[in-house]
């Protein structure tokens, strides 16, 4: 869960556009979002899991390949917009909560981590990478921003941190953002990847 400065942060620029980062309209946002879905693959998938969907917009174009897709978002503004954006999707539910510690109880077979992970607090990234490892059926897509970042760690070190646990993915550098594939094996443990238990 960010601090709560980063919460407060947050919470004030969906305060004062319903799109801070352009998400709708940027191209650079539109191509990441192209490339991300074709690095996730067709699907379709029975049950998928988007942790972190800001106003919808990602959640929009991931909704036809999934069965059903639930996205989960920490700040209040921000999962009022996407159930506002994706209202029209059946197969959605949007919850508030953060993450690691509001996760659902459910066992998806793809899990999205767009511009999240760094974040997470190293133990954060660690009960993340637990739950992941207990629950997920199929592979974790996680996309993230290569160049420096407010928070205590970067896209790289969060994701180095993950792969501690989940082992190594496979990384695909597209310059100013990242993706990198994992396939948690789902009988491994935190204490098998290396980690305290």
């Amino acid at each position: 869960m960010p601090r709560k400065d980063v919460l407060d942060h947050l919470s004030r620029l969906y305060a004062a556009s319903d799109d801070p980062w352009h998400h709708r309209s940027s191209a650079y946002e539109a191509g990441k979002y192209d490339t991300t879905l074709a690095a996730i693959g067709q699907g379709p998938f029975r049950l998928a899991l988007e942790i972190g969907c800001g106003n919808g917009t990602l959640a929009r174009l991931l909704a036809p390949r999934c069965r059903h897709l639930t996205v989960m978002e920490c700040i209040p503004a921000a999962a009022r917009l996407a159930r506002t954006t994706l209202a029209d999707m059946a197969q959605v539910t949007v919850i508030q909560g953060t993450a690691p510690q509001g996760l659902p109880d459910i066992r998806p077979d793809l899990v999205l981590l767009s511009e999240v992970l760094y974040f997470l607090t190293p133990e954060e990234i660690r009960e993340l990478a637990d739950w992941l490892l207990t629950r997920s059926r199929g592979p974790v897509v996680a996309v993230n921003w290569t160049g420096p970042t407010d928070e205590p760690l970067d896209g790289a070190s969060a994701v180095d941190l993950l792969a501690g646990f989940l082992g190594q993915p496979r990384t695909s550098d597209h310059g100013a953002y990242r993706i990198d594939l994992f396939h948690p094996c789902p009988t491994a443990t935190i204490r098998d990847a290396g980690g305290s238990p």
